[in-house]
């Protein structure tokens, strides 16, 4: 019994020691593990940004579609969390925009991003508006989808839905 261990002993050793050596060879030519790796993955507020900008504009789109007194730069920026002193324009939003929700879903292999909004065109003559649905749909890559969001279309295999929410100014 003691001859194997003896025996398996230098086995593990002889890994470790490999593995030593490739670290450190990764070193001297400029790779470290965690270097590369965050080359692979870089921080997940870039890939919210960039799908948080897509959907902000999509949206302050159809808002002034919806009531052209609506300027959709001027909404992009306060659905960005960029116009804290665009209080009018936070008030028509709250006014007109009702619901909207992101949507993540993969297809046939590949991703897509989907955006939907509903929203109530200025009320006329006493009566209820008529509400419209606005929805648009983008392939996105892979690794533009949120980390987050990545484990949970991993983990349940359906598509994630999240809700979308004016921020505060």
């Amino acid at each position: 019994m003691a001859e194997r261990v003896s025996q398996e002993q230098p086995q593990g050793c002889l890994i470790s020691l490999i593995n030593f050596l490739v670290r450190g060879l990764m070193r001297l030519f400029g790779m470290s593990v965690r270097g590369v790796r965050a080359t692979v993955m870089p921080p997940d507020e870039t890939f919210k940004a960039y799908v948080d900008a897509w959907v902000s504009e999509r949206i302050a789109t159809w808002l002034h579609q919806t009531r052209a007194e609506i300027n959709p730069e001027d909404a992009a920026k306060v659905l960005n969390g960029e116009g804290a002193h665009l209080h009018d324009v936070r008030r028509l939003i709250y006014e007109t925009l009702i619901d909207a929700k992101v949507t993540f879903s993969q297809r046939d292999g590949k991703q897509y991003l989907e955006v939907e909004a509903y929203m109530a065109p200025r009320q006329q003559n006493g009566r209820q508006p008529h509400i419209l649905r606005w929805r648009a749909e983008r392939e996105i890559a892979w690794h533009d989808i949120p980390n987050d969001v990545r484990e949970r279309l991993i983990r349940l295999r359906e598509p994630v839905t999240l809700g979308y929410n004016v921020p505060q100014g």
